[in-house]
């Protein structure tokens, strides 16, 4: 089923004066999202699809009317053609195709989390215990391998620490090269996700704590152990740029930029407030 065909007439004017030949610039771009939409709808469960598509319809029919407000004087002619206008038109085409682009991401990451969520608690362990054993399975360098296991311990996952530490030592024994001698850090990662798990307790029974910065609140959110921030006001497209560069990520159940809760985490805070000049109050 086609979501967007009847769009065609919008698309043939968002290319009227950037294209000398506007319909057939329409129709490839209505293909490469009708693509795309088709794509997402295939991971998408069926209560969330009718949503998802109104709110991408909505994104895409808002860009092509940005879209048709652009102009290239190699169609229009270069007589009379008004750059500062043209510029300004294209700023604001990509701006809102930036936010087509940014709202589709978050949109899937949701519904996947959704999802996800739904899962049993059962069915979600087995699934992240055998992605570990395909890991393990299929790993070239013991490094990399390691740096994988670090991870998931100190996240707290006990049980598939266990797990993985049980699974080496039986492989071991299968080998004439063991993958991690016994003297390996990587048998005391038990302890590093058992330390975890303790840290986390600990943070959750802690009071957030609120810092106003000049255009929004900065959060440590110990019960999500997340670090936040929290905008006034959407962030310019270079901010987004430089949340994201610094590990950020947008949560729509908070309507904050965040990440884990770390010393890191503070420290490319401050850097990323006093460089754009945001300082904290």
């Amino acid at each position: 089923m086609e979501h967007l065909q009847d769009l065609k007439e919008t698309a043939r004017r968002a290319f009227y004066w950037i294209s000398f030949d506007p319909e057939r610039s329409g129709n490839r771009t209505l293909r490469e999202h009708e693509e795309q939409l088709q794509s997402d709808l295939e991971n998408i469960p069926e209560t969330e699809k009718e949503r998802y598509i109104e709110n991408y319809r909505k994104y895409f029919i808002k860009w092509l009317n940005a879209l048709s407000n652009c102009a290239s004087s190699a169609v229009t002619g270069g007589a009379n053609f008004n750059v500062s206008r043209a510029e300004k038109a294209n700023r604001r085409e990509h701006d809102v195709y930036e936010e087509f682009i940014e709202w589709r991401e978050r949109a899937l990451k949701a519904i996947a989390k959704k999802v996800e969520d739904s899962k049993p608690i059962e069915q979600k362990m087995a699934e992240e215990w055998w992605a570990v054993k395909r890991d393990i399975d299929t790993h070239y360098l013991p490094s990399n391998l390691y740096n994988r296991m670090e991870t998931i311990a100190r996240n707290g996952k006990v049980e598939i620490i266990e797990k993985a530490i049980a699974y080496v030592r039986e492989l071991n024994s299968q080998r004439s090269r063991p993958i991690f001698t016994e003297r390996h850090k990587f048998f005391r990662l038990l302890e590093v996700a058992k330390k975890a798990v303790e840290t986390k307790e600990e943070l959750s029974k802690k009071e957030n704590q609120e810092q106003p910065f000049n255009g929004g609140i900065v959060v440590f959110n110990y019960q999500e152990n997340r670090l936040q921030l929290l905008f006034d006001e959407k962030p310019s497209f270079d901010i987004i740029q430089q949340l994201k560069k610094n590990g950020f990520r947008w949560s729509p159940r908070f309507s904050s930029w965040q990440r884990q809760l770390t010393n890191n985490a503070i420290y490319a805070t401050k850097r990323l407030l006093r460089e754009n000049n945001l300082n904290c109050q």
